[in-house]
This record gives C-alpha cells, sequence and structure tokens, in this order.
C-alpha cells in the first residue's frame, strides 16, 4: 500500500523539515501551511495519515482533526504542539487522534514509528475488508 502522507503546520520549517523525512522514507507526502486549505486537500485526495500541529491560525489542529473524522473516520491523524495541556491531550484522544508530540521534535524515529503504526492499523482494516467481501462472493 502506498501511503499518502499529509503535514500540515503553520511553521513552513517544520513542514519543509518533516517532508523531506518523510520522503527520504519513501512515503509520497504533501504539505500545507493552512489547516483550510489542508482540509480541502484531504477532501480532494485519498490522504491515509495527516500529521497535524496544534495551535494554528484560522483553524485550530483539533478543529481540524474533528473535520477530518466526520469526513473520513479511518484517516489517521497524528498531532503535534509546542504548547501540551491536559485539554489539547484529552481533545486529541477523545477525537480520535492516534498520538500527541510534543515540539521541539528531537527523535523523527518516534514519529517515523507512529505513522508506520497508523499504516499498520490501516493495513489490517483493509486485509479485514477484503477478507470479509471474499467470504460473500
Amino acid at each position: 500500500m502506498d501511503v499518502k502522507l499529509l503535514i500540515v503546520d503553520d511553521e513552513k520549517g517544520i513542514t519543509d523539515s518533516l517532508g523531506r523525512y518523510f520522503k527520504l522514507m519513501d512515503y509520497d507526502v504533501a504539505i500545507s501551511n493552512n489547516p483550510v486549505k489542508a482540509l480541502e486537500m484531504i477532501c480532494q485526495d485519498n490522504y491515509m495519515v495527516v500529521l497535524s500541529d496544534i495551535m494554528m491560525p484560522g483553524m485550530s489542529g483539533i478543529e481540524l482533526l474533528k473535520e477530518i473524522k466526520k469526513y473520513n473516520g479511518m484517516i489517521q491523524v497524528i498531532m503535534m504542539t509546542g504548547v501540551i495541556t491536559i485539554d489539547n491531550v484529552l481533545a486529541c484522544l477523545s477525537n480520535g487522534a492516534n498520538e500527541c508530540f510534543l515540539k521541539p521534535l528531537d527523535d523523527l524515529g518516534v514519529i517515523k514509528q507512529a505513522v508506520d503504526d497508523s499504516v499498520s492499523k490501516l493495513n489490517k482494516w483493509e486485509r479485514l475488508i477484503k477478507s470479509m467481501v471474499s467470504r460473500k462472493d
């Protein structure tokens, strides 16, 4: 399964560095510095995993998370923030985020593992659905 990853952060340096890193890891990567534009991209393309900042102008990452899950609950969302609070963590968990990481992102391997785990989860669901469909036939 080719993995389409969307990285959303209002800080261009973060999207650029994460984008380069995941492209080197053979992911199909798109970036957006605008959460409203990112939501439009999600509705136009088949992103499987979204890595999003929480604190952004125009639309918070929590609001983006809610909209993504309304649009397609199977999209895996990983959150990151420079300001972590109990409210943010609870909002991430209660709205279906897979993980939440604190910036600065010193260990990109941990972020990659979270993305890989999200992809594994999607692969598991895909196999289950294919199995169910083949049993019907």
